[in-house]
């Protein structure tokens, strides 16, 4: 077990907690976490969540709960260890679960004792004015992870659930195997199909789901939205630099959505000098 890492999100100021041995944030979870439309008071799932930085960012965007599953007991502990410290955590009291005997405080990994609670106060909180000197409080998330398979999702919750759902599936299912991170990267415990499985059975009718991939998963990733009735809707390419192919791509379907793809500008992360664009500088900071 590795040195654990303590970082903060950009954009955002929520502190997170990582363990290099495992997987680590990146630009992906940036950008898809700013991508997909939330409604006011969403409840959010995140599937195969890791240490939470996608499901910290939603909450800071103004989800009103957020639950993050993964099988990695490890990541789930950092996730709920980031909550806590964030002042944001939320305890095994919302969702009611589908199986009664994973209701138990067994199923929410706890904090170790190790990081002391900081300020309710953060940058992310928000307050609103209404024309006068008195100042409301909004609500703060409530975010949690829980160690789950994705592919039971219907011995965790009911169906038509959640408002939105994301994901950062894992992008290989072929090839060699890094090291480092190799169930966040390789699909050894889920495959592809069983996100977009999981998604649809978890959404209300008309809500959303968001992922990021490989453009070489792409043609998959449009099957597996017809097959599971998820309607495409918005979708952007993401390149590194303008001259160069585009290295993922970001998705956002509709449960039982009508017809309408809108294709945005692609979104280019460097400038011929290496220096981030104008469009990767508003993601990365964008609150």
């Amino acid at each position: 077990m590795s040195e654990i890492r303590e970082d903060y999100l950009p954009g955002c100021g929520y502190k997170i907690y990582q363990d290099p041995a495992e997987f680590t944030f990146t630009t992906d979870s940036v950008f898809l976490a700013h991508f997909p439309h939330l409604v006011n008071k969403a409840k959010v799932l995140e599937l195969g969540c890791g240490t939470g930085a996608i499901s910290f960012y939603l909450a800071a965007r103004g989800a009103a709960e957020v639950t993050g599953l993964d099988v990695n007991p490890r990541m789930v502990e950092l996730f709920n260890r980031s909550a806590e410290a964030n002042g944001i955590f939320w305890q095994n009291d919302g969702i009611q679960l589908a199986n009664s005997k994973e209701e138990s405080s067994e199923a929410v990994a706890g904090n170790s004792g190790e990081v002391q609670n900081v300020s309710q106060e953060n940058c992310c909180s928000k307050i609103e004015k209404e024309g006068s000197p008195k100042e409301i409080l909004q609500p703060k998330p409530k975010v949690r992870a829980l160690e789950w398979d994705i592919k039971e999702i219907k011995n965790f919750c009911p169906t038509e659930t959640f408002d939105l759902v994301v994901a950062n599936p894992p992008y290989r299912n072929s090839g060699r195997e890094r090291s480092i991170g190799t169930s966040a990267c390789h699909e050894k415990t889920a495959v592809l199909e069983d996100f977009f499985a999981a998604a649809s059975y978890a959404l209300h009718s008309r809500g959303r789901f968001a992922l990021v991939q490989l453009p070489e998963r792409f043609m998959e990733s449009m099957e597996l939205a017809i097959k599971f009735n998820l309607q495409s809707k918005k979708l952007q390419w993401v390149h590194a630099s303008v001259d160069k192919p585009a290295w993922i791509f970001l998705l956002e379907m509709v449960k039982n959505g009508s017809y309408g793809l809108e294709v945005l500008p692609p979104l280019i992360m460097y400038n011929e000098d290496g220096t981030l664009t104008g469009q990767a500088k508003i993601q990365m900071e964008k609150e």
